[in-house]
């Protein structure tokens, strides 16, 4: 049976894919929620699930704190995709356009990528720290 920081560190990680799942793939019938929404709304269900699973109120600050970290980042990013694909859209349509010009957008934009997941990998490692820090105290009380 998982431990209630596992629960929560698998929580993380789920919400993390979820989001960047549901930033990347169209939605299906009735009115997609924009990327904002998506993010704001899993952001909470983490925070929620925060709230509820941790006793201690130092720790409980400290990995809000981080959700609400995570979140800024999922919003900057989601900003950096919406502007990369309107910077190629543009490029796209501009005949004259020459190939280093493509190369350096896509250049750009994949470093902003890599600094994204490096810190969303970190702030996801700094929320199962944190809830497997209180395991360890629940475990040894």
């Amino acid at each position: 049976m998982p431990t209630a920081a596992r629960k929560l560190g698998l929580r993380a990680l789920a919400t993390l894919m979820v989001c960047a799942v549901a930033l990347m793939t169209p939605g299906c019938g009735g009115t997609k929620p924009t990327s904002q929404q998506t993010i704001e709304r899993f952001s909470q269900e983490l925070r929620e699930a925060v709230s509820a699973n941790v006793a201690d109120q130092g720790r409980k600050t400290q990995m809000l704190l981080v959700v609400d970290q995570l979140e800024a980042l999922h919003i900057r990013f989601s900003k950096e995709t919406a502007d990369f694909v309107d910077s190629y859209r543009k490029l796209n349509a501009d005949y004259d356009a020459a190939r280093p010009a493509f190369d350096q957008l896509f250049s750009d934009y994949n470093a902003k990528r890599v600094k994204a997941r490096d810190q969303a990998l970190d702030l996801h490692f700094q929320l199962a720290s944190l809830a497997a820090r209180g395991q360890g105290a629940a475990n040894a009380g």
